[in-house]
């Protein structure tokens, strides 16, 4: 007799689809809300998974580290009552967003619980110190904006890009030194700073829009070997810059329109250095012919 087959209806089916859904969304916002609310402060700095993400010492000289390590653990504990769930989130912020253990255990709790909920709490909060744990490879959008005391910025090597914006109207800065590992320059990144010369590095291939726009002290800029693009009015209004020298083994793509161009309104400008090879590339090729009467021949 031909032994009677086991079968699992389409109710059933649809129910293990549905837990095993819910369990690996469990465990996928887990890890998200971990990540994500990983902020650390550092002496002066906030860093959230290994970006700067604001500042607020008020250094002349301004040294981006380049690593943190995990410091000594402070114990908090007390009893508080929430009777609504914007102050449970209001204490989530401030206690559990800078690397604490517990985030998503606490923010989970916050949509079960009955208002008023007293809360007994005991938390070990983290601190963070220099060392060499945990590397710091980029600076964020609006990090430094607005900075007035900041006059110089030495990168550290592990820095590889810099937001848009991130130093915007600091206009006492005068000077950056980059890293030879630095890969982007966001949008509008220094611009209204009061930097006097720009030395692109080697590292750097492209440069985004309005990154040093209206950088009224500049006057020197010099471009790496493999800048290939620059892209919309990058050095607009830039009416103090004299001379440019281009280093790069690229004939450099440049977007435009009629109101920006790569050094519009660029009015003291008086030298483009350029490669032999590539006079007759920019002589000719928009919007570089605009400045067709300013090239030389690079030594």
């Amino acid at each position: 007799m031909e032994k009677s087959k086991s079968v699992i209806s389409w109710g059933q089916l649809f129910l293990i689809f549905g837990t095993v859904c819910l369990f690996l969304f469990v465990l996928i916002s887990s890890v998200k809300f971990d990540k994500k609310e990983e902020v650390v402060i550092l002496e002066n700095y906030e860093i959230n998974s290994g970006t700067i993400t604001a500042y607020t010492g008020d250094e002349t000289i301004v040294y981006i580290p380049k690593s943190y390590s995990l410091g000594p653990t402070t114990n908090i504990t007390g009893s508080i009552t929430f009777n609504y769930e914007y102050e449970a989130f209001e204490f989530l912020n401030e206690y559990y967003s800078s690397g604490t253990t517990g985030y998503y255990d606490f923010y989970s709790q916050i949509y079960s619980q009955t208002y008023p909920w007293v809360y007994n709490y005991s938390i070990d909060k983290p601190s963070y110190i220099q060392g060499n744990d945990f590397q710091i490879k980029s600076i964020g959008d609006s990090a430094f904006k607005n900075n007035k005391k900041i006059e110089k910025i030495v990168l550290s090597e592990n820095i590889e890009s810099i937001g848009n914006f991130a130093f915007e109207n600091c206009t006492n800065l005068t000077e950056i030194q980059f890293n030879d590992k630095i890969k982007s320059i966001g949008d509008t990144s220094f611009g209204r700073t009061g930097i006097k010369e720009i030395v692109i590095p080697n590292s750097i291939e492209r440069i985004y829009p309005y990154a040093f726009f209206d950088c009224n002290k500049l006057e020197t800029v010099i471009l790496g070997k493999n800048v290939k693009d620059i892209y919309l009015g990058t050095f607009n209004d830039c009416n103090n810059l004299k001379t440019v020298t281009i280093l790069s083994n690229y004939e450099i793509k440049a977007t435009s329109t009629s109101y920006y161009q790569t050094f519009s309104r660029c009015s003291s400008l008086q030298t483009i250095y350029v490669k032999a090879e590539h006079l007759s590339y920019y002589q000719n090729n928009s919007p570089w012919n605009l400045y067709k009467e300013k090239y030389q021949i690079l030594n």
